[in-house]
């Protein structure tokens, strides 16, 4: 059966016989897909009798067979051998994470089972699977994959490598950090302090204009766009018209309710948001439409009775993410007036409802976080450089004339 041995798995132990300076004993083969080394010098497995000591035992290693990572593979089973030889390597505990000592633990195949395990540990018990599919796959999906690149012995240069895949100082490689050391803490590994230093805190991500919002060209854009698809119908002109009016969460479409009292149209939001920042319960909110609309924002509340919204849209489980795909089809559209900017998303709404309650109607920030459902705090973080930076400039120009 020796010529039917693939070449690169003969030049895999060649080389591996030659670490050992020829020492026998020791054989590596392909074994159910996968690679493992074989030898009676490995140590005894846990409760194995003594009498067994010269019985071969067989290693499962953590890289996958194959021509293109034969020389990961070696160098895997050279560090194998050198542990064994010095007493220092023992058998994997049964959920499969070595210990931090051991150099093996950064092969990608052990770090996919750690992914796996946090996964198991947070979905359904903190977090959800769509948020695990989005704050923190992409993330560790890149660390197995910069791992599988060559072999790895140190934390920092793997994390270092990681992190250099985001932009420093944005939010993403904040994120990646963040997540990364959750990560690490799983089996107790110790964190690399110096790699705390690449974190960033996220502001280079950020507009020095604040955030983007519609305009109000802009928002008579995207209607028009919407009445002319072929495939969007009236209830999605309906689901966009209440983002607009109310400057809703897109998920608080769900349980929304619409009402006229005294003349004013109102939305009753029920869904509730929980974050680290706190919670938000139902609330109220008056229509405060762009400038020029109708008072009854185009016949809103009607429109809402007939049609209502997507059943789609409100039972998916991100409904902002199906309103954002909507809103990429649409800028394919041919334009009627003006262009929709490639950085706008159907939060850019709830931005431009915002801006609409200090620019427009001149509430004060504690007021317009109320009917936001956010606290103060939160509103003046994310609107203040938009709500006071006009006022700040036009003072400086009048400071300046003055001077003058």
């Amino acid at each position: 059966m020796a010529k039917d041995r693939p070449q690169w798995l003969s030049h895999l132990s060649a080389g591996f016989k030659r670490h050992r300076c020829g020492r026998g004993g020791w054989f590596i083969e392909v074994h159910r897909d996968r690679l493992r080394v074989t030898s009676s010098e490995l140590p005894l497995r846990p409760g194995e009798p003594a009498e067994a000591a010269l019985k071969r035992r067989s290693v499962t290693l953590a890289t996958p067979p194959g021509p293109a990572t034969a020389a990961a593979a070696q160098t895997e089973c050279c560090l194998l051998f050198d542990r064994v030889m010095a007493g220092a390597w023992s058998w994997p505990d049964p959920d499969g994470v070595p210990a931090e000592e051991d150099p093996l633990r950064l092969a990608p195949a052990v770090l996919q089972r750690l992914v796996d395990r946090l996964q198991a540990a947070l979905v359904g018990e903190r977090i959800g699977l769509d948020t695990w599919s989005r704050t923190y796959a992409p993330y560790l999906s890149r660390l197995v994959e910069v791992a599988a690149e060559k072999p790895w012995t140190d934390d920092r240069a793997l994390l270092e490598t990681t992190l250099r895949h985001w932009q420093p100082g944005t939010r993403a490689r904040q994120m990646a950090h963040d997540r990364l050391r959750r990560l690490w803490k799983e089996p107790g590994w110790s964190w690399p302090e110096e790699i705390t230093s690449m974190r960033g805190n996220g502001k280079a991500a950020a507009s020095p204009e604040g955030v983007w919002g519609f305009k109000d060209a802009e928002i008579a854009e995207l209607r028009a766009r919407i009445q002319r698809s072929s495939k969007l119908t009236p209830k999605d002109l309906v689901a966009w018209d209440c983002l607009i009016c109310f400057g809703l969460r897109p998920a608080e479409l769900q349980g929304l309710t619409l009402v006229q009292e005294e003349g004013m149209l109102l939305a009753r939001v029920t869904r509730s948001k929980r974050s680290s920042r706190g919670s938000s319960g139902a609330r109220i909110v008056p229509a405060v439409p762009p400038e020029g609309w109708p008072g009854d924002c185009f016949g809103l509340l009607d429109r809402w009775k007939r049609h209502g919204l997507p059943p789609g849209m409100v039972t998916a489980r991100s409904p902002g993410q199906v309103l954002t795909q909507q809103l990429r089809r649409l800028r394919d559209q041919e334009k009627v007036s003006c262009d929709l900017r490639e950085v706008l998303s159907a939060y850019g709404c709830r931005h431009a409802f915002a801006l609409r309650l200090a620019q427009k109607v001149g509430l004060h920030p504690r007021e317009a976080a109320e009917l936001m459902g956010h606290s103060p705090q939160v509103h003046l973080q994310t609107y203040g450089r938009r709500i006071d930076g006009p006022a700040l400039m036009a003072k400086v120009r009048r400071l300046v004339a003055a001077k003058d």
